[in-house]
């Protein structure tokens, strides 16, 4: 019980001190995102990635577009895991140059599952969950280069 209480405390402590940090991104302020166009991929994986994403960037005001998002993701599969690993590339189109270049990866494990079909289930939902959480990873990656590039003024 004693265990379970403080391993509580930690947990709460730890998503306190990340909300914190992301709310210094004042993403209403970065007025950047609302220039950014995606290029839409077609395999569910990555349609789940878009639709993630553009629910963030829905938040922001549509503008001119002036910056190119091209995102790939590369899935592998076993019995008891899934992989992903996203390749983006955030072009500015007035300038001319790549803003951010760089591959996240992110891996599930699921529990071994008797049944030949509960096992693509598991795989599907867990699929689901790394694209979601991908979506999530690009986009505070994106809010703090645009948040940073505004505080220092280029």
């Amino acid at each position: 019980m004693r265990i379970c209480l403080s391993s509580l405390i930690i947990a709460f402590s730890l998503i306190l001190a990340g909300c914190t940090s992301i709310e210094r991104l004042r993403s209403a302020e970065v007025t950047e995102i609302g220039q950014i166009s995606v290029k839409m991929a077609s395999t569910r994986s990555d349609q789940i990635f878009s639709q993630q994403l553009y629910r963030y960037l829905n938040r922001h005001p549509a503008q001119a577009i002036r910056y190119h998002l091209t995102t790939s993701i590369a899935e592998s599969k076993s019995s008891s895991s899934v992989s992903m690993t996203l390749n983006y590339n955030l072009y500015d189109q007035t300038e001319g140059k790549v803003l951010l270049a760089d591959t996240i990866s992110q891996s599930a494990t699921f529990g071994a599952v008797s049944s030949l079909y509960g096992q693509d289930k598991a795989a599907t939902f867990a699929s689901e969950r790394l694209a979601t959480q991908l979506a999530d990873k690009l986009y505070l990656k994106i809010l703090a280069y645009f948040n940073n590039k505004e505080n220092t003024g280029e």
